[in-house]
């Protein structure tokens, strides 16, 4: 009996939590900016990490430009989280989508990345800015973008709309500014040498 009534005030805490954030539009959009960032660590991190283990096991050592890549792939994919209809993992749990500010159409891939290019060197700010106005945060007035309410969907949709995609010009932009990007954050960066 004891162990029903702790489920209970567990399940009746988790309830109040949740009508908390699902009422209130700024903390949801919080909630999907840090979970966000959670799976994209969560989906990231490790890969990088097994690879890391496995090149230095078979004699590869990750030296500067390797070192550099293999950074560089791991924050271009979190930067293109949005990459498929204008909706990361956690918009698509939550139910928001990236549109183009003044089509009102779902953002463009190219939008998206350039959207989320200052998560690299202002993310606390760009949560501020996210709770102070919940539609645009820094990046959204860059790329002209905003962030409204949409169908919440599973998260194996990413996989149906990872299938029909197809190569655009879209892409080939985003692999050039991505570059040019990193290289120049390399640049500012200091040398770990």
């Amino acid at each position: 009996m004891t162990e029903n009534n702790q489920n209970s005030n567990e399940m009746t805490a988790v309830g109040v939590i949740k009508k908390t954030v699902d009422g209130n539009y700024r903390l949801r959009r919080i909630s999907s900016m840090l979970l966000d960032h959670f799976l994209m660590c969560i989906l990231i991190i490790p890969p990088a990490i097994i690879l890391t283990i496995i090149s230095e096991n078979i004699g590869l050592k990750m030296n500067d430009g390797m070192g550099f890549f293999v950074f560089f792939l791991i924050v271009f994919v979190y930067l293109n989280k949005d990459f498929f209809k204008g909706k990361s993992p956690a918009k698509r749990i939550l139910g928001y989508k990236v549109i183009n500010q003044k089509t009102e159409k779902p953002a463009t891939e190219l939008q998206c990345f350039v959207r989320n290019l200052t998560i690299c060197v202002a993310w606390p700010l760009e949560v501020v800015v996210g709770f102070i106005n919940p539609e645009r945060r820094i990046g959204d007035f860059i790329a002209n973008t905003k962030v409204v309410e949409s169908e919440k969907e599973k998260l194996k949709s990413i996989w149906t709309d990872l299938k029909s995609t197809t190569l655009k010009l879209n892409f080939i932009g985003i692999l050039i500014i991505g570059g040019i990007y990193f290289y120049g954050l390399s640049l500012i960066l200091p040398n770990m040498n």
